[in-house]
């Protein structure tokens, strides 16, 4: 016997069986809707999941940027701030030497002073 006859046997019979029981055809189509739905369900769910990921590996990406930015921006102040601090070493410096430049004077002046005094 062919296996084209045997297929055709087959199908008779399960045709006969589905007829007498038509309760399990109903199961049977009932199962299929059920096995298209889930997998419609599945397949819209991982759609959105993929998506949701797509924009939340977008935003850390931009947040890494501006983290580094922010490293950036920090390391910049740090270097103006030593600029700064070297700066007010250097104004202090001259501070004290204005200072002394104007007691140097002052005293020049003092004796100055003395000198013309005791002048007859």
């Amino acid at each position: 016997m062919p296996i084209t006859e045997h297929g055709a046997k087959v199908a008779g019979s399960v045709v006969e069986g589905l007829k007498s029981q038509p309760l399990a055809l109903g199961l049977i189509v009932l199962n299929i809707t059920f096995i298209l739905f889930t997998t419609w369900l599945a397949y819209t769910i991982n759609q959105r999941t993929e998506s949701q990921y797509r924009v939340k590996d977008e935003q850390t990406a931009m947040l890494l940027a501006k983290l580094d930015q922010i490293a950036d921006v920090r390391a910049q102040v740090q270097a103006i701030s030593e600029r700064i601090t070297g700066n007010t070493a250097l104004v202090k410096g001259i501070a004290e030497s204005v200072e002394r430049l104007s007691k140097v004077e002052e005293d020049h002046e003092r004796r100055l002073r003395d000198l013309e005094r005791q002048k007859p």
